[in-house]
Order: structure tokens, then sequence, then C-alpha cells
């Protein structure tokens, strides 16, 4: 005899089992988060075969209001489709979760919801950086930062040999965090991003977290490189080369992305060197080095790391165009901004096909350079304001365009 169960029961006994696979499937994506962190990017085919999973857990988890998986599953997402450039899916997932973590009236945590919530709010930055939003990021970004400090204030006091597992994953949280504010403010161009830089160094340092003080010394690298103020190239070299020497062994994106910023600061040289009218000898040296460099980085990019990828043949049409070599520079932009549109880069393939504009109508190819230019416009034309200035330029450049070519058809 055997007592018939009852329909609670076996819903019950289903809803345990929806909940498990949820859990199993979202330590599976935390587990491809961490690997990634740490520098393993092979985990991305693991990741593109258990992306079918993940979302399924994830609606589950949502109907659910389970929120460990919900956000387990969505650090794993965010690893596939940050590396993959799946920016518009990427950005309605998180928008779906949003109202379960965020208190739209303060932007700060919902009750109970705290840690969740300074992930979720990381989303919302990273995407607010992509949109060119830099205000929005930094005031989202500074709440971050404030939360982590607030919770890390007793693990910072305790001797390096004594934290646990949890204390130091609050660490690396604070220091993340506060390299992310420093990328910000770089980008708006304030020097302090150094101060920022160096104290998350300092923290990932103090935990031995390799992975995160490559990336610090990578962005001080930028950081002398870009900023006018701070312009040291010296300093750049030496903070990239740092940067390649932290990354692991089978970090070969982290390896290609300090590799491409070394062959930068050797195009930056040549164009100084250019500019001061040094020898040829010189010149050739630097725009030679800056070409080893960018194509050493283009063997250690997986072919799914588009971003890089676009990064990688956009320099490589900006050394060929030094060099003279309009077809080969024409080549690599093309392919620049195919991996661009792949990743839903508007932004940049404007930028992009604005420099192309360039190059032909120097050539004398002006109907090309046109078509290019007009192209560069209408992507800019999508941020509207936020893309003010390049707009006005593009315009410009188009105007300008137009009468050279009705000039060279004129002398016809």
């Amino acid at each position: 005899f055997y007592p018939e169960r009852s329909d609670s029961d076996s819903k019950s006994s289903a809803l345990r089992a929806t909940h498990a696979f949820a859990e199993a499937v979202g330590m599976l994506g935390d587990y491809y988060h961490n690997q990634y962190g740490d520098g393993n990017r092979d985990v991305i085919v693991a990741l593109t075969a258990e992306e079918a999973n993940l979302l399924h857990a994830r609606r589950l988890a949502i109907a659910h209001d389970w929120l460990s998986p919900i956000i387990s599953t969505m650090q794993g997402l965010h690893v596939l489709y940050n590396h993959t450039g799946r920016r518009a899916e990427w950005k309605q997932l998180v928008a779906e979760i949003l109202p379960m973590f965020v208190d739209e009236e303060t932007d700060g945590p919902l009750p109970e919801r705290e840690e969740d919530w300074s992930l979720v709010n990381q989303y919302r930055v990273r995407l607010a950086e992509e949109e060119r939003e830099w205000k929005e990021a930094e005031r989202l970004q500074n709440l971050n930062v404030e939360w982590c400090r607030q919770h890390t204030t007793s693990a910072l006091e305790i001797p390096i040999d004594r934290l646990n597992e949890r204390q130091r994953h609050d660490i690396r949280t604070l220091a993340v965090s506060i390299e992310q504010l420093g990328y910000i403010q770089r980008e708006v161009g304030r020097t302090e991003c150094v101060k920022s830089y160096k104290e998350s160094l300092k923290l990932s340092e103090r935990i031995d977290d390799k992975p995160e003080a490559a990336i610090c010394a990578f962005n001080l690298g930028n950081a002398y490189q870009d900023l006018s103020e701070l312009r040291d190239l010296d300093k750049a070299q030496q903070w990239h080369e740092r940067g390649l020497k932290l990354c692991t062994e089978g970090d070969r994106l982290g390896q290609a992305q300090s590799v491409m910023q070394l062959g930068s600061v050797a195009l930056e040289r040549y164009i100084e060197a250019h500019r001061a009218n040094r020898p040829e000898k010189e010149l050739l040296k630097h725009l030679n080095e800056a070409l080893g460099r960018y194509h050493e980085a283009l063997e250690l990019l997986p072919e799914s790391a588009v971003n890089d990828l676009a990064v990688a043949h956009g320099q490589l049409g900006i050394v060929h165009r030094h060099a003279g070599d309009v077809q080969q520079a024409l080549r690599h932009y093309d392919t620049c901004v195919k991996y661009e549109e792949d990743a839903g880069n508007v932004f940049d393939a404007g930028q992009t096909r604005y420099n192309v504009a360039l190059l032909l109508a120097r050539a004398d190819r002006f109907p090309d350079a046109l078509a290019y230019a007009q192209a560069a416009l209408r992507d800019f034309k999508q941020y509207g304001d936020r893309a003010k200035d390049d707009i006005e330029k593009t315009q410009r450049l188009i105007a300008q365009i137009k009468e050279l070519s009705s000039k060279q058809d004129q002398g016809k």
C-alpha cells in the first residue's frame, strides 16, 4: 500500500526541483564569472554552451523572487555578453531586474538586498559609461564606492594573514569599485583618477589579486598617456609593462590589451618625433614597433573578443595611414567598423568612419570620403546632444569634402 500524494505535495516537490536547478545553474554562472576574472578567457566557450540554461534559470528565479540565482546567472551572462559585445541584450536583462533591487526614488538598495544591489548598480554604471552619460555614471559609482567603504571598514583593520574569504571578497569589491571610479574620472579628464587607481592597486596587492592589480597598472598607463596634465610616455610605458607582467599566463586577452597599449605608446612616440622633424630612421623605429605590437595583439586575441579586435584593427589603420599605405589602412579600418557594429558600439563606429573620411579626402577620393563622413554623421546623431561636438565636426568635414570635390570637378 502506497499513500497517494496530494497536489500540494507534487507542487512542493516540483518547486524544490526548480529551485535546485536555478541554484545549480547559478553556481555555474558564478564559477565562470570568477574564472574569467582570474584570467581564464577560455570559459567563454563553456558560457556560450550554457547560455540557454543561464537564461532559463534566470527567468525561473525572477518568477519566484529567488535572489541568489538571479544574481549568479546574471554574473555569468554579464561576462558572456560583455566579452562578445552584445550590449542591447545585456541592457534589457539589467532593466528587467532593476525593480527587484533598486529603490526608484533614492537609487539606493531595497531593504535586505544591499549586497545584490551593489552588483546591479555596477551594471547600471557600465551601461551609463557605454552611453557616454558620464555624470550619471559617476553619480551611481560614488554610491557604490560609499557602500563598499562602509562594508570593508573592519576587514581593512585585520592583518592580511587573518583575513577570511569573505573579508578578502569585500576588499576586492572595494578595489574594483574604486578602480571603476578612476576610469570615469579619466574619461572626463580629471587627474584624480591616478589617486583612485593607486588606491585600488594598493588594495589589490594587499590581497594578492594580480588580475585586478594588472587592470590598475593598465589604467595608470592610460592616464599618463591620455591626460595632457599628466602626459609622460615613459611612465605610461612603465605602467603598461608592469600590467603585462601582472597578467596570468592564461590571460591572453589581458596580455593582448597591455601589448596594444605598448603599441599605442610607440605610435605616440612616432607622432611626437614626426612633429619634431626627427630623422627618418627614428620615425621608422617607432612606427615598426607599433606595427609589431598590434600584430602581436591580434595573435593573442580570441575571435570572440570583438571590442578588442576592433581596437587592434583601428590602430593598425592609423599605423598604415602614417606609413602612407592608404589601401592597407582602409582594409583595417573597415574591419574595425565591422567589429564595432557587431558589438553595437555605434559611437566608435562613427569615429572610425570619420577617420576613414579624412584619410580618403587627403587622397583626393572625395566621393568615397563623402560616403564615409555621411555614415559617421548618422552614427553620431543617434547620441543627440551627447555627441554634439562630433556632429558639428563631421558636418564641417562634409562641407569641406563637398567644396573640394566641386573644385576637383571644375578642374577637370
